[in-house]
């Protein structure tokens, strides 16, 4: 029997096969991730040279495989002794080795047993020879698949990144187009509008004919005085009164191209001249800006926030030049001047009673002893104007004029969201009016009457406040934050005088203020003098407005 010493030390050939294809695979694999970590996202672009070199190495590998199957026998003779040996064959040296031990032939067996090593180490070449030739085969395909694999897995990476980099700049683009788009939309509608504004200007010749038409009925008058007088009643014909309130009514507002300059607006005019030199004199210009309240103007002309009908405000100009000053019997008929445009206009012992004149549009117009009981004037705009002995009181049977003299109709002055701001008020008469949300900021109101007025959201802000009466107003949530105020007071005489329970003083604290305050506020600056103002107290809003009733 054998002892341990006489045992082989190392495994045998079948059990270094396994590892040694193990250690040929784990060779592809790390070349493979070599390749991947140097190459990186570039191995796309070089996927058909690492083919072509694969497919090389697979043809080198056939091509040894070819020649060692073609020459195995003279290379296994050559090297062995042998052509080869398979395994049924192993058993004639194996017994003649036995026999030769038997007959104790010591010859005879040495040469059975080396003929016996050079079958088995013929056989063990030739099978490793084969197995590593089909392992390096797999091994090389195998690589070369995973590595096509990776490549095309990088390339179409390659491709979703570049594909979502266009679909940004298709997001771009798309967005810039809906903005083209939303452009194109308001030129659209710009151009309705226009189409509108084209549309009624054919009234242009008709509201033409009727300033013709007053001047031939004002000179039937004999009328020759420096300022016409022109009686709407006996005058002028029914037939001229219906064509004018048939103008009136035909010219329908609309939005168009905004103006920004006007030759009476000497602000407006003050902001072109200081823009010249601009550059030069940056803080001159910002100083006026923020005392002025300029505003830029744009590169391009927009449409007016609201629908407007200059075409009404021509032909409210048509009649006061014509000495047209009682316009109730117009009124009464149904002469619309609503969303009338008239800057600048200069309403001289006017009477507009019971006039339709809501939304219109009249900055900066000078009012003086005009007449506008029972009107309805809702979001009207009469901002920065100078109105001077005004009534807007409510229109009654006792001052009733034209047909409202005959009917008897009673009806309260409708001033609802109308703007006042920066104007100067005085001895102007609003006792009664409906008012709610009216706006009087930074205004000058100087004998001003809001007795029995229902004010109720309107606004005071930075406005100059000198001997308004507010006997039975309804003072509800009006914001007086920044007033100007004359008296210590105020805030109690409110108290007592307005509505029971509209006015809360505890949100107000008065705090003193000097003349040069006052004089802040342009339209203060434009009319009254620092002198003739007196100790001068500014009212500062502490609490906020709430929800519930007061």
């Amino acid at each position: 029997m054998l002892e341990d010493s006489d045992l082989p030390e190392g495994p045998g050939p079948a059990q270094r096969m396994p590892l040694f294809m193990g250690l040929i695979v784990f060779g592809f694999g790390t070349a493979a991730g070599f390749l991947l970590a140097f190459s990186g996202y570039g191995l796309e672009e070089s996927a058909g040279l690492i083919i072509a070199v694969f497919l090389v190495l697979i043809f080198c590998v056939l091509v040894l495989g070819l020649i060692l199957i073609a020459f195995r026998k003279p290379l296994m003779t050559r090297a062995f002794g042998v052509a080869g040996a398979r395994l049924e064959e192993l058993s004639g040296p194996l017994a003649d080795v036995a026999r030769s031990a038997a007959e104790r032939d010591a010859l005879g067996a040495t040469d059975a047993a080396r003929m016996l090593l050079r079958m088995s180490m013929a056989r063990y070449a030739w099978m490793s020879t084969r197995r590593w030739l089909i392992a390096s085969l797999t091994g090389l395909i195998a690589a070369m698949a995973a590595l096509t694999g990776t490549a095309l897995l990088f390339r179409q990476n390659q491709l979703i990144e570049a594909e979502y980099t266009l679909l940004t700049e298709q997001t771009g683009l798309l967005r810039e187009q809906n903005a083209r788009v939303s452009e194109q939309t308001d030129l659209l509608r710009q151009q309705v509008e226009l189409a509108e504004a084209a549309r009624n200007a054919e009234l242009a010749v008709e509201i033409t004919n009727i300033a013709a038409l007053l001047g031939e009925a004002l000179e039937a008058t004999g009328d020759t005085g420096l300022i016409p007088v022109l009686d709407a009643q006996t005058d002028i014909g029914h037939a001229l009164r219906l064509r004018i309130i048939a103008a009136s009514r035909g010219a329908k507002p609309y939005r168009y191209l905004a103006q920004t300059l006007f030759s009476e607006d000497n602000t407006g005019k003050l902001r072109e001249a200081a823009a010249r030199r601009r550059a030069d004199l940056p803080g001159f210009y910002d100083g006026a800006q923020a005392a002025f309240r300029w505003v830029e103007p744009s590169g391009l002309p927009d449409l007016i926030d609201r629908p407007a009908s200059p075409e009404r405000g021509q032909l409210l100009e048509v009649m006061i030049q014509s000495g047209l000053r009682e316009l109730e019997s117009l009124t009464y008929y149904g002469l619309d001047l609503s969303f009338a445009v008239l800057p600048d206009a200069r309403l001289f012992a006017m009477s507009l009673q019971g006039g339709r004149l809501a939304y219109s549009v009249m900055p900066r117009a000078q009012v003086i002893e005009t007449d506008f009981r029972g009107a309805a004037m809702e979001n009207s705009d009469f901002s920065a104007s100078y109105i001077r002995g005004a009534d807007f009181g409510p229109l009654t049977p006792e001052v009733g004029k034209g047909p409202y003299a005959q009917i008897g109709l009673t009806a309260a002055t409708q001033i609802a969201g109308a703007s006042f701001a920066d104007g100067f008020l005085q001895d102007v008469r609003f006792a009664q009016v409906q008012a709610l949300a009216a706006n009087f900021d930074r205004a000058t109101l100087q004998g001003v009457s809001f007795a029995g007025a229902i004010l109720g959201g309107a606004t005071f802000r930075d406005a100059v406040l000198m001997n308004v009466d507010f006997n039975d107003a309804a003072v509800h949530s009006v914001d007086f934050d920044g007033a100007f105020v004359f008296a210590a007071d105020t805030l109690a005489q409110w108290s007592d005088v307005t509505a029971k329970g509209s006015f809360r003083a505890d949100r107000y604290v008065l705090e003193p203020a000097t003349a040069q305050d006052v004089m802040q506020i342009d339209s203060a600056y434009q009319q009254i003098a620092p002198e003739d103002l007196g100790p001068v107290w500014r009212i500062r809003r502490v609490k906020p407005f709430e929800d519930q009733a007061e």
